[in-house]
């Protein structure tokens, strides 16, 4: 708390840089959001299976196709503002936070209906049967609530202040399962699977938008939008966008293709696959959240602090991408066919890969936002650029021969490709070195590949044991990276000092 100098007996005025600096904070904001896409991608996850099972391979590919679709409209209405704004919503200035941050939602806003525009055009001029372009009519909806509704989320997490957002989360997750089981019940259509994911966009954003009024956020944004401010925030985001819109195309172009190369019913067996790699996805992203805070906290100004940070969070993302490689290699195929049903056990191999690729995106995720903290964001798009060529030119190759196995390939090669990139600029262009801690995420591979191996030996030849199998890597995995010491130094999450 700091004292305005110029009137006597004025209101303390909070930093909130120092706020946003408090690494204790960030952990318990990553706790409570973590925690929170436990419940959510449990949920998801019952939902999906309720989805895949009442809907026809064909119908389960056209849905999977849409909600990829809009995915992939994340590069319009993303343009990675949220990222760049952050380091405007913390500091002394009440006033300039509060116009910061309704320019800002105002923004995500307009990006949401353009967003929604371009998702519906791209379904109508390639002319894609009627229903998927219903579909994606009423889907659409999900991209213009939920853009302002992550605007919202970048404001709490300027405060590390995720408990509503986790509690919103949660229940939007419950009211959509709900609804998903209703309609499985009376309605089993593609079109009335759609609204229970409007339903629940439309719940948080409603939740998020009362709750950033509380004085105790810090933030109430104030009824002048400001479009003026769009310009600065644009502009300085342009190279972030352009890498951001890049690696969107990386990630998801695969099903695009796929989707006008081969059949719904193989989009439909790959989307298997994703249903497990989104949740290391969902996860790195939710614990990115606080740690960009902190980044951009420490930057310039504690380099030792900068350094620390993201090291501590390369290995803690390194051992999460590993918990979940190690648990779902040897057991894919009995539990693709436990949750989802015997028709999509053949997605098993690509599943594995996937999740593979997701547990490199997760250092992917990091980099960027690293690179942004530091501003450093222009070095990116090249290596996106390179990305989204190799998935492109795999993805030509090998789908008119292996159909989703192929996809599946393509997209692993290509997170290797990105994630090596990446760190080799991130290493030429920061002035601070030892940034990622090389010797721990060496161990953890080498622990991954020979653990994924046994256990796949074991649940080949005792398929009954795989439950117990997973549950036995994972201790292990996690027993020998403390027996190794590659978690010293990782924060944990206390109660706040008295003042």
């Amino acid at each position: 708390m700091t004292d305005d100098p110029i009137a006597e007996g004025a209101e303390p005025v909070t930093d909130y840089r120092e706020v946003a600096a408090d690494p204790r904070a960030a952990a318990r904001a990553t706790m409570m959001v973590l925690a929170s896409r436990v419940v959510v991608a449990a949920l998801g996850w019952v939902g999906s299976v309720v989805v895949a099972r009442s809907l026809s391979s064909e119908e389960w590919g056209q849905f999977s196709f849409v909600f990829a679709l809009l995915g992939v409209m994340s590069i319009v209405t993303d343009l990675g503002v949220g990222r760049v704004v952050l380091a405007h919503l913390i500091g002394a200035d009440r006033d300039e936070i509060a116009r910061t941050a309704s320019s800002f939602i105002a923004l995500r806003t307009v990006l949401g209906l353009v967003g929604y525009v371009f998702a519906v055009g791209y379904v109508v001029l390639l002319r894609y049967p009627t229903e998927v372009v219903v579909a994606t009519a009423v889907a659409g909806l999900v991209v213009v609530l939920a853009t302002p509704s992550h605007a919202l989320t970048v404001l709490f997490q300027s405060r590390h202040r995720m408990s509503l957002v986790a509690v919103a989360e949660g229940l939007g997750q419950v009211l959509q399962l709900a609804l998903t089981i209703a309609a499985a019940v009376f309605a089993p259509a593609l079109l009335i699977f759609v609204l229970p994911v409007v339903a629940n966009e439309l719940f948080k954003l409603v939740v998020k938008g009362f709750g950033v009024t509380r004085e105790s956020v810090g933030i109430s944004p104030s009824r002048h939008l400001d479009p003026r401010r769009w310009k600065p925030m644009l502009v300085e985001a342009v190279p972030l966008a352009i890498g951001f819109a890049l690696t969107v195309a990386m990630m998801k172009i695969d099903i695009l293709m796929l989707s006008l190369m081969d059949t719904y019913d193989a989009v439909g067996l790959y989307s298997i696959g994703y249903k497990f790699s989104d949740v290391i996805d969902t996860f790195a992203l939710a614990a990115a959240a606080p740690i960009s805070t902190l980044l951009v906290a420490a930057w310039p100004a504690d380099l030792d602090a900068f350094r620390e940070r993201t090291r501590t969070a390369a290995t803690l993302f390194g051992l999460g991408g590993a918990v979940c490689v190690v648990a779902f290699w040897p057991s894919a195929e009995p539990l693709i066919r436990l949750l989802y049903g015997e028709r999509f056990a053949p997605s098993a191999s690509a599943a594995r890969l996937l999740v593979v690729g997701a547990a490199l995106t997760a250092l992917i995720i990091l980099g960027i936002f690293l690179l942004t903290a530091a501003g450093k964001q222009r070095s990116y798009p090249w290596v996106a650029v390179v990305g989204l060529t190799v998935n492109v030119a795999l993805n030509l190759i090998l789908i008119p021969r292996l159909s989703y196995d192929g996809a599946a390939i393509s997209t692993v090669v290509t997170w290797a490709v990105a994630v090596t990139l990446l760190w080799v600029v991130i290493h030429r262009t920061m002035p601070v070195g030892g940034l990622l801690p090389l010797r721990q995420l060496a161990v953890l591979v080498a622990l991954v590949v020979v653990l994924s191996a046994a256990g796949t030996a074991v649940v080949d030849r005792l398929p009954g044991l795989w439950p117990l199998v997973s549950v036995v890597a994972v201790a292990v995995l996690v027993g020998l990276a403390y027996a190794l010491r590659l978690l010293v130094g990782v924060p944990l999450p206390m109660r706040r000092k008295s003042t």
